[in-house]
């Protein structure tokens, strides 16, 4: 069973991004008349926000046939040990552990591997957690 999922900001804090834009922004245009300064300084507020929300979710979890991707970081499906689902990922956080947690998902898994713990936020904890269960077709 295949499994991907994108570690996503809520769509609510993109207009955020576009509030604290205009809060921000008028703050370096405050001594100015010019539209043209203010329609680039609003701009480039509301785009450097938007890239930062981008990067905060910009995480991919991903769990196929040979193996179990995080963030870039991979561990082949032989060596997964065991996968507990987790309501809320803090609780199960502790030092030494491979994390690839985000503050707005609470929910997730926590993985043991030949090699280490990882634990995992993910929307979708119970279909993360068939996927690594689930045997591997030959």
């Amino acid at each position: 069973m295949r499994y991907e999922e994108r570690l996503a900001v809520p769509r609510l804090w993109h207009l955020w991004a576009a509030l604290c834009a205009g809060v921000f922004g008028s703050y370096f245009t405050v001594y100015t008349d010019a539209t043209w300064t203010r329609a680039v300084v609003y701009g480039a507020m509301f785009t450097t926000m938007e890239a930062a929300l981008w990067q905060l979710g910009r995480p991919r979890l991903a769990m196929t046939d040979e193996a179990m991707r995080a963030a870039g970081e991979m561990v082949d499906r032989a060596d997964i040990r065991d996968a507990v689902a987790c309501t809320d990922v803090r609780t199960v956080l502790v030092p030494g552990v491979y994390a690839l947690t985000r503050p707005w998902i609470r929910t997730g898994v926590r993985v043991t591997t030949a090699t280490g713990v990882w634990v995992l936020s993910s929307r979708h904890p119970g279909t993360l957690l068939t996927a690594i269960s689930a045997p591997v077709p030959r």
